[in-house]
């Protein structure tokens, strides 16, 4: 078994070709990565599929639970296929159709002639290329001025700021991809362009029907979700800040606002919450990152981030396990700060789990009162984990569960590290045994306060309701 780097602040990598080989991420994993994220907008099944072998590989030879993401891709609205990329220059006319017109540019997005207007703006890839309407058919074609821009190329994304857009947010690509998701027994799917609790819903009565476990995580990139933020949040299992297309959709000097303020919100209701997109950027082909890089990570952290996720960095950077080791020691560094293990706020006395998660936010004090090593939760649906995170105990969290399905989604979560376990007829004789498996594995020392959150009687499965401090042997 190798030695893996552990932090509270979990890793999100994202695969790709320069890192899909089991050598690789072998080396991601034992560098600290929790989560494996499948970008579903590229490469195709079959190389999805091998990287999930060689990661569930992975965590059986190194005993670790590696979460999979499938991060779905879609209404992404996208230049078609080009044989070479377009050069162009302000004030030029270009026309983009969903037609085969000769001298125009394909786009794969069916209706973006009824979606747009005369003098709104078109970005392609992020706003590297910027349009203007001049006019459209309403059908397939759509005549613009360049703005500014050197070249459009192929599959490049594009957006819309500020207009809404038709099409609905699961493409059909996109429900074949969950399909294929939860046949593969993934941890999380991550649904893009969220615009409303509905959205969420609908995905949540697809895995009700499969019987899936899978967790389901809302992509924030779209101003109306702005609009729905905390029912979304409600809505959804985890939450991410896309700050990528968020920043194209939104004025980019609001972005920073508006991560803090998503952080928090999911803070609050205690949902974990997700940071990424150009966190180290540069080190796609740079072996260091910028300072203003470095920055922006630990700031994350101090806002509240359960996670921060690495994109092109690890998927198609020349230094993936440099990227994942800079993360790796720019979180330990923030989480050497007092001040992310304070947490606003107490549960509501309203909440219909009122009780259950009194006796978490108890356990979290009082495992700062008297000094405790451990917090360890027992749980089968993994509720307990989620709000044993939600409070940000400076004690370390360990979770011991019957149920294999939910290692891997529990992956995600701050300060969490969880463990199967076949629990005991009783409720002491499970606690002894957890206490000499801890031991065992280096967690505590004899002589140490570990405090546990159960549910009595244990073989009921019902939600936490008893607080237990034990001693280590």
């Amino acid at each position: 078994m190798g030695k893996v780097s552990y932090n509270r602040v979990k890793i999100i990598a994202t695969a790709g070709p320069a890192c899909e080989s089991e050598s690789i991420l072998r080396q991601l994993i034992e560098a600290g990565v929790d989560v494996i994220r499948l970008n579903l907008s590229h490469g195709s099944w079959e190389t999805h599929r091998q990287v999930i072998d060689r990661v569930r590989r992975l965590n059986f030879q190194l005993g670790t639970h590696v979460a999979l993401l499938a991060d779905l891709q879609g209404p992404k609205m996208r230049i078609g296929n080009l044989p070479q990329a377009v050069p162009v220059q302000a004030g030029e006319e270009v026309v983009f159709s969903t037609e085969n017109i000769p001298g125009a540019i394909p786009v794969e997005y069916d209706t973006l002639a009824q979606d747009v207007e005369p003098g709104d703006i078109v970005l392609v890839e992020d706003g590297r290329v910027r349009l203007e309407v001049i006019e459209s058919d309403k059908k397939g074609t759509v005549r613009l001025r360049v703005l500014a821009g050197d070249r459009i190329g192929s599959r490049k994304g594009i957006n819309l700021p500020g207009r809404p857009i038709s099409l609905p947010t699961l493409s059909d690509k996109d429900w074949e991809d969950l399909l294929e998701a939860i046949r593969q027994e993934l941890d999380w799917v991550a649904i893009s362009f969220v615009r409303s609790p509905a959205d969420i819903q609908l995905v949540r009565n697809a895995l009700r029907r499969f019987g899936s476990s899978m967790r389901i995580m809302a992509k924030i990139e779209r101003p109306e979700a702005l609009h729905h933020l905390e029912e979304i949040i409600e809505q959804s299992d985890g939450i991410m800040v896309a700050r990528g297309d968020l920043g194209v959709e939104i004025p980019v000097e609001e972005i920073p606002f508006w991560q803090k303020r998503i952080v928090r919100t999911s803070n609050l209701m205690g949902k974990p919450v997700v940071v990424a997109t150009q966190m180290l950027e540069t080190m796609i082909q740079n072996p260091t990152p910028t300072r203003a890089e470095v920055t922006d990570v630990a700031n994350a952290v101090l806002d509240g981030a359960d996670a921060v996720m690495l994109s092109g960095e690890t998927s198609v950077g020349a230094y993936p396990i440099e990227a994942v080791q800079q993360m790796q020691r720019i979180l330990r560094q923030a989480e050497a700060d007092p001040q992310i293990y304070r947490f606003p706020g107490q549960p509501s006395p309203t909440s219909p789990t009122y009780h259950s998660d009194a006796v978490c936010w108890t356990a979290c004090t009082l495992a700062s009162e008297v000094g405790a090593r451990a917090l360890v939760g027992l749980t089968y649906s993994g509720y307990t984990a989620f709000q044993l995170a939600r409070w940000r105990p400076q004690t370390d969290i360990f979770i011991f569960t019957p149920n294999p399905r939910i290692l891997g989604s529990l992956n995600l979560l701050w300060g969490v590290r969880a463990y199967y376990y076949r629990r005991k007829e009783g409720t002491y004789d499970t606690i002894q045994d957890v206490l000499s498996i801890l031991k065992g594995l280096g967690h505590v020392d004899s002589g140490d306060t570990v405090i546990f959150t159960v549910s009595m009687p244990l073989r009921a499965r019902l939600r936490t309701n008893t607080l237990y401090i034990s001693r280590v042997p």
